[in-house]
């Protein structure tokens, strides 16, 4: 193992898996994309916020209607 060549190829080895890694983790990621709370709990979040007082009902509606129009379901 005194070989000069072995670091090398050592080091190479080991940043072209610290980089594949990276780029796998990244492409996972993006692959998951959607959003993981339902239609359903943001309709009942906004309107917990409604009754709150944290937002107007002109908000409220704006909003709502946005996500009916981004969740079709």
């Amino acid at each position: 193992m005194d070989d000069p060549a072995f670091g090398i190829w050592a080091m190479i080895a080991f940043w072209a898996s610290a980089v594949g890694g990276i780029a796998i983790a990244i492409s996972w990621a993006r692959s998951r994309g959607g959003n993981p709370v339902s239609r359903d709990q943001l309709a009942r979040s906004l309107k917990r916020r409604l009754e709150a007082g944290e937002i107007g009902q002109e908000e409220y509606e704006k909003k709502l209607a946005g996500l009916t129009k981004d969740h079709p379901r």
